[in-house]
């Protein structure tokens, strides 16, 4: 069964006031592991993190739990929240400040950004994977259209 931070978060009696007023600021923020998931748990943690920035429940400047604090939140090894802070870090979606507190980074307009190579080799794997499994190409555009409508209405 998954385990949200912020069930395992709220029953516990030590904790550091920053990362109380983080929760208590953003009641909606929520990283969910399911244990039994083929899905890698820093993959999982990785996406809950990314999922919480794009709803917008995750702002510039929030605080996030260092790796310890979050591997002990979760019930989980350090290293493992560690490798998902990494790649947080190197797309930029959070830095570590002098303090070597974990901070959610500006993320800047699209118009701004151009989509990276990165992001678009993921893409293009994903639909020839789609494609490879015997979906048909309008198929797969119709579910990308579905999901984004979803994700859209989930922002507002």
């Amino acid at each position: 069964m998954p385990e949200s931070v912020n069930e395992k978060f709220g029953n516990r009696k030590e904790y550091r006031s920053g990362v109380k007023d983080m929760y208590n600021e953003n009641e909606d923020f929520r990283i969910t592991i399911d244990l039994s998931s083929p899905e890698p748990i820093y993959k999982q943690i990785y996406n809950d993190i990314v999922k919480n920035i794009a709803m917008g429940i995750l702002k510039k400047g929030d605080r996030l739990p260092s790796s310890r604090e979050l591997s002990s939140i979760l019930g989980i090894n350090y290293h493992t929240v560690n490798k998902a802070y990494g790649y947080l870090e190197m797309e930029e979606y959070i830095f570590q400040d002098r303090r070597k507190r974990i901070i959610v980074n500006e993320i800047m307009e699209s118009k701004e950004r151009k989509m990276d190579s990165m992001w678009e080799m993921q893409m293009k794997n994903l639909l020839l994977e789609s494609i490879s499994k015997g979906y048909s190409v309008d198929q797969v555009r119709q579910r990308i259209n579905e999901l984004i409508e979803e994700i859209v209405e989930q922002k507002r």
